[in-house]
């Protein structure tokens, strides 16, 4: 075969090859021009519906036929109804955002402490009750403490009667309370004692002591629950079902009538007494108490604003500032405080404008209600409202600080 014969044949082969692979480059081209959109755009195969939802509308609720009953359907979570004073809105006056309310001081730290007010003792944790539940029922377990009644619910653990192996003259048992504590998110855990004599026979439902029969055998439970509590570490779970437990915090900012106020559901000699420690610290300054009237006369300083520049510290200068004093004492401010109504309904403060005992310095706290349920306004010197900012900042901190 001649030479140009060969290379005619070649030619031609080469060209049929050629023409799928051109017939796919044409494609490939026509793809790459039409983008994805054939794939992932708006008219896809595999669009994008990331945003589906806002496009979804609320349909309406279930209706039942007719004679059918209704009481086992319901919201699964359900909204409670919120209003202005929730938050601590008067809609009738200027408002201004306020600051989130602090949690309890340390509240990053686990602290187990045991706190004493007067003749009662119990254990404070910053852990929540659906934490501490669980916790406490290992406790007696591992001690081998029978327990003869738990009702989560009311947050009371009962154990069976047992006897020292120090004194066989007598049965013993005890109840263990858990409630919620004064700031969020805490835990405290009253022990009640409760003793009788092996000649009597005791009974499970006996009726428990208000105190504990022997103070000493308490005090033994709450230190060895204390101690182990703050030895060993809070993974061990959280019981859903003790969320619940003792309600709501016992300390709360609310407003009434435009004016913010902080309310305590706690015994009076235990409310006097928290108030009385929250009202010496974080800038705080106790002038003088008239527990009987449920009066503070204090001074509140920001720490923040009054710590000495860097030149001060420089020169050590102002380090160490005298605590804040006032001329007048709390029965000469008492004398002329309005009472009744018109302490509820006094005007809004103008310090300028008083003439007896002018220029006084300082805030009253002044605490009112009955058992287990105490409010706590704060007011100038004369008994005359703050602006509801400047009232709510200070009742926050002194929220802070109750124990």
């Amino acid at each position: 075969m001649s030479p140009i014969k060969a290379m005619a044949i070649t030619t031609t082969n080469s060209s049929v090859i050629s023409r799928p692979l051109l017939l796919a480059c044409i494609m490939g081209l026509g793809l790459s021009l039409s983008g994805c959109g054939i794939f992932f755009g708006e008219e896809g195969a595999f669009r994008n519906r990331e945003a589906d939802y806002l496009k979804a509308d609320n349909i309406p609720p279930l209706v039942l036929p007719a004679g059918k009953k209704s009481e086992s359907m319901g919201e699964l979570y359900p909204i409670p109804p919120i209003t202005a004073s929730d938050f601590g809105y008067d809609p009738d006056a200027n408002y201004e955002v306020p600051r989130p309310m602090p949690l309890a001081a340390n509240s990053e730290q686990e602290n187990v402490k045991i706190q004493r007010v007067g003749g009662e003792s119990w254990i404070l944790i910053n852990a929540a009750p659906g934490e501490v539940w669980p916790r406490i029922r290992n406790f007696l377990n591992v001690n081998t403490l029978a327990v003869s009644k738990a009702d989560i619910g009311k947050g009371i653990i009962e154990t069976s009667w047992l006897q020292f192996k120090t004194d066989l003259t007598t049965y013993d048992r005890y109840r263990m309370q858990i409630d919620q504590g004064v700031q969020p998110d805490t835990t405290e855990i009253h022990i009640t004692h409760m003793s009788v004599p092996t000649a009597e026979k005791p009974q499970a439902d006996m009726p428990w002591p208000q105190r504990s029969v022997n103070a000493e055998r308490e005090k033994w439970l709450l230190d060895e629950l204390a101690a182990t509590l703050a030895s060993e570490t809070s993974e061990g779970g959280t019981s859903l079902l003790a969320q619940d437990i003792g309600g709501s915090v016992k300390a709360n900012l609310s407003m009434l009538s435009g004016e913010p106020l902080m309310t305590i559901k706690l015994d009076r000699v235990r409310a006097l007494a928290t108030i009385s420690y929250a009202a010496k610290k974080d800038g705080f300054t106790t002038f003088d108490v008239d527990g009987d009237a449920g009066l503070y006369y204090v001074e509140y300083l920001n720490p923040e604003e009054n710590k000495p520049g860097w030149l001060k510290r420089l020169f050590r200068v102002g380090l160490n500032p005298k605590p804040p004093t006032t001329p007048y004492s709390l029965k000469q401010l008492k004398a002329q405080l309005p009472t009744d109504e018109a302490f509820d309904k006094a005007p809004r403060s103008d310090r300028d404008k008083e003439k007896v005992n002018p220029d006084a310095p300082g805030y009253l706290l002044v605490v009112t209600g009955s058992k287990d349920n105490f409010v706590v306004r704060v007011r100038d010197p004369y008994g005359k409202r703050l602006t509801p900012h400047e009232a709510r900042e200070l009742l926050t901190v002194l929220r802070k600080n109750l124990i």
